[in-house]
């Protein structure tokens, strides 16, 4: 276990049922952290998720994690996988809404002491958390001891300013931090996007991704900020996007031993295939790889410094 493994999620398996204001509906779909597995797997054949599933997994959602060669590990639960029906709105709002008979998604937080000792010195890794003072008591030594680089994409109800605090202090141990602008907005109290930037450096985080959609986003590793752009592809399904950014930040940045900017654009690129269909791409081809790879060149020309 852990022998080829290069890069890891750890956090919830989680199966989405979509339900869209039209009526139209996608069952079964692969969410939450798998996005970020999925944007790291477009750039790194040596990917992993550690999680903690339920006994329903194998046969019915491990089909992806087998064809993308995707290794699975962590603890098990005796609940069913974390199931939500998620009902999409006209104006764009969600809610989301738990099956019976499955497990919570505290019940399937996967704990650090699942993590394979092999990962302890993976390349980089990515988590998906909130605030949670048990967790992180958990977390953070881990972190000190590994060397992985660490990604921690917050948990958006917790980017508050009650957690500023908190947050500032979580920040001394992780490696890159991601957010969005509406949880840079809340958490900092900046309307301007290179002002959120800022805000975060100063609050300790040591490389940042703001993510902004269709707007790009913005990197900085605290020596000037760099906008960006959204890699052009067909928008078919926005859910994951973030995630999936988040995986390709970290691979980026640790293939290019700390570029931001790499990272940044590994991010948009990433983001533009989860985009393109309900869920995760079911194959990630050596060709889809290639045509990343072309993308990240192209891309590379129209960054921008903004500070």
């Amino acid at each position: 276990m852990g022998a080829s493994v290069d890069y890891y999620v750890l956090t919830q398996l989680l199966i989405d049922d979509i339900h869209l204001p039209s009526g139209e509906q996608h069952k079964n779909q692969l969410g939450g952290g798998i996005y970020a597995a999925a944007g790291m797997r477009i750039w790194s054949e040596h990917v992993g998720f550690c999680c903690a599933p339920g006994p329903d997994f194998e046969g019915n959602y491990d089909h992806w994690f087998l064809d993308n060669k995707v290794e699975i590990s962590g603890g098990r639960r005796t609940k069913n996988c974390t199931h939500a029906i998620i009902n999409y709105f006209p104006d764009g709002e969600r809610e989301e809404i738990l099956l019976p008979g499955c497990a919570t998604h505290h019940e399937s937080q996967p704990l650090v002491s699942e993590i394979p000792f092999e990962y302890k010195n993976c390349k980089g890794m990515y988590f998906f958390k909130d605030c949670e003072e048990e967790f992180w008591n958990q977390l953070i030594p881990y972190l000190n001891q590994s060397s992985s680089v660490s990604c921690w994409e917050i948990l958006g109800s917790a980017a508050v300013p009650q957690n500023r605090d908190f947050i500032g202090e979580a920040l001394h141990h992780v490696d890159l931090f991601s957010f969005n602008l509406t949880e840079g907005k809340r958490l900092t109290g900046n309307n301007r996007p290179d002002e959120i930037v800022k805000a975060l450096i100063k609050l300790n985080a040591k490389n940042v991704i703001l993510r902004m959609g269709e707007n790009g986003a913005l990197v900085s590793s605290g020596n000037g900020i760099y906008h960006i752009p959204a890699a052009k592809t067909t928008v078919v399904d926005v859910t994951g996007g973030g995630n999936s950014s988040t995986g390709g930040f970290v691979t980026g940045f640790c293939q290019s031993d700390g570029d931001i900017v790499k990272a940044g654009l590994c991010a948009a690129i990433s983001a533009s295939y989860i985009l393109q269909q309900y869920g995760v791409p079911p194959v990630i081809t050596e060709d889809l790889m290639n045509d990343a790879e072309q993308k990240l060149f192209e891309l590379r020309n129209i960054v921008t410094q903004i500070s």
